[in-house]
Parts: structure tokens; sequence; C-alpha cells
């Protein structure tokens, strides 16, 4: 069958924490994305894909300008294109004026980060031409797809229609997870993600530090990196914790199953950071249900979609310590109770964020503008 072609927006193409993107590649199974970027990034390589063009320095500044771009345009035309689909409401103000010279219908997915931002009054220099052009980028759009419930009342909230939303969570690829029965052992708890305010791993560590005396043998494991690793390397010290807790760094996105597999929860303590920064359709908690691991998240953002609260885990609320180490305890203590909430979590994965299923709604979603 030949498949339809579409335009993808993107950032660059693709650094890890954007592994949704190459999923929704791979799967597609009706229509086929020529990738737009604005540049490259140094893992690339292991992304592999034939339809990917990138801007050079020169056109990537003019097109920050929010002016067509002369490039993708081409692309767009000569691939036959019948839609913008721009993931990040940045990418989709980026195109947008592409999108109308071209006259093609466009569509922008919406993570997080790229909301938050605007319902900040203090609006970082970055982003500064999307505060000018995302109401434009509203009026241009034929969908918003917002990755969580929570996106979706906050665009309303910054006078997006309420016609043009449509709520579609971000799946993942349960056929590369195990549903892996863990050994029983002591409790070895784990955090993912890059260092920064959003994440919450400060009160993922005050937690741990809470009950590591009770549970002498658990250990607590932080993958990733960002701007606030030193600042917590220093509280784990300060905590008396720094023996048990292990900065391993990134860890490449095809390792993350048999990563996953040596850790019994995944703590994962986010909060609205005071840039107004969230989490939306957090990918690693769903990875490890995928993997059959019990989770801890809070009632923040799009955690509560993932997380069910005494069924495949437990949900807390934002900065609050004890009730995060009672489920840490809670979970430490009890083998089984781990045992069917990541079971319980696993089948969760299956029925509402297989990857190839979320794909097939997209493209339903796709069908009815083409």
């Amino acid at each position: 069958m030949t498949k339809i072609p579409y335009a993808m927006a993107i950032g660059n193409w693709l650094p890890y924490s954007e592994t949704f993107i190459y999923d929704q590649v791979k799967h597609a199974k009706k229509y086929e994305p020529y990738v737009l970027a604005r540049g490259l990034n140094p893992a690339r390589e292991n992304f592999p894909y034939d339809h990917v063009t990138s801007l050079g320095p020169v056109a990537r500044m003019l097109y920050y300008a929010a002016l067509p771009c002369g490039k993708f345009a081409s692309v767009i035309k000569e691939s036959g294109a019948k839609f913008i689909h721009a993931h990040f409401g940045t990418n989709g103000a980026l195109i947008a004026a592409t999108a109308r010279k071209v006259d093609k219908p466009l569509i922008v997915t919406l993570h997080g980060v790229d909301v938050g931002i605007l319902l900040n009054p203090h609006i970082p220099i970055d982003y500064l031409f999307y505060k000018r052009t995302y109401k434009r980028m509203f009026e241009t759009a034929q969908l918003l797809l917002p990755a969580s419930q929570e996106l979706a009342d906050c665009l309303v909230q910054l006078g997006a229609p309420e016609s043009k939303i449509h709520v579609h969570r971000l799946g993942v690829d349960t056929s590369a997870f195990t549903p892996f029965k863990r050994p029983e052992r002591p409790a070895q708890f784990l955090m993912i993600g890059r260092q920064v305010e959003k994440k919450g791993f400060e009160y993922g560590l005050r937690a741990f530090a809470k009950i590591a005396g009770k549970h002498k043998e658990s250990t607590l494991t932080l993958i990733g990196k960002g701007p606030l690793q030193e600042q917590l390397q220093s509280l784990a010290t300060e905590l008396g914790i720094a023996d048990k807790v292990i900065f391993k760094g990134s860890v490449a996105a095809q390792l993350m199953p048999e990563l996953l597999a040596n850790y019994d929860v995944l703590v994962a303590p986010c909060i609205v950071a005071k840039n107004n920064d969230r989490d939306s359709g957090l990918i690693v908690l769903k990875e490890a249900g995928a993997s059959a691991m019990a989770s801890i998240g809070t009632y923040c953002g799009g955690l509560p979609e993932i997380v069910e609260d005494g069924k495949t885990g437990y949900l807390v609320g934002q900065h609050e310590v004890d009730s995060l180490a009672e489920s840490m305890d809670a979970l430490a203590s009890d083998y089984n109770l781990r045992t069917r909430m990541g079971i319980a979590a696993r089948a969760k994965m299956e029925a509402e964020y297989d990857t190839v299923k979320q794909n097939e709604k997209l493209e339903e979603i796709f069908d009815k503008l083409v």
C-alpha cells in the first residue's frame, strides 16, 4: 500500500528525550512523514531515517523570525505532503507561516513545557518569539493535540478554541519491554529524567532519606543529567544517604528495557516548576509500567492519567515528602504488593498506551484531515 505523505515539524533530529517521535515514525502504517528539523542532534545516528531535512545556520535564523521557510516549503511541495504535523507548540508556531504559504493544514501536538511556559508571566528570552506567535498558531492550526487533559484545560485558559482541542496521549512500545517478574530482594528505587526543577528529584531524595534507615539494603539510582546534578549530589551528602544514592548519568534509549529490569520501583516526584513547566505524559512512567514495574507519581500534569493510585502504584501531592516516603516504605516493605501493582501497570499500558494502538488513533485523526 502506498503511504500518504505528510510533513513532521520538530526541533532537532533527535535527542534521546524525544524517542516518542521516532516511535511515531517507525510505527506509521498509512502515512509517511517527511521530517522538517531545525537542526541535527549528536544522537541522530541512533535514529536512522531517510526523510530528514534540516536547516543551516542562516536559514534557521530566518525560521526563528517566524518567516516562511523556503527549504521546508520545497520539501512539502516535492513530497506531496497533505498536511503538517508539528511536535511541540514552539515548532508549531515556527512552521505556521510556512503552512499558510503552502496552504496546508497544520496539526500541533503539545507536550507540557510548550504550554506551561505561556502561563508564566516572565517568559525566558529564548521563548519570546513563541509568546509573540502562539495565538496566530492557534488560528492557523486545524487541530491542537495536548498530551493530557490537564494540558487541554491549560490551552483553553490560554484562549485556544475548544473545538480544535483533542487530547491524544503518546504511547510506549510495549513490545520492546518484557513484563519482567523481579526477584524478591531489598527494593531498588529509580528516578529517571533531566535533573531540572520540574522532575522534583529533590523530594525523592528527601523521601528516600526518611526510609533509608529502615530499608538498609535499598538504594536510589538517578538516571540522567542536568543543571541541578551538583545540587542533588550535595543534598544526598547532606541527608546522609550519599552511599545509597547512585548517579548513573545518561543511558541510551535502546538500553532502557534492560536497565528497568534491574529496579523495582520508579519514583516520579514531579512538580509544576516556577516557570509553569510541567510533565504531561511522562514517557518513563509508561516504560516502567510496560516492564511491569510499580511506580510512585504525583498529582501533576498528566501523571494521574498514567498511574492509578492504589492499583498500578501510588499518587501523592506535589512537594509532599512525608506522603512520598510512606508510599516508598509501603512498596519496599511488601514484595507481593509491588509485584501485583507491576502486573496491573503492564496491563494498563497494553490497553491504553501501546504505541501501535496510539499511532492508529493518531492516523484516524489524520484521516479526518485528509
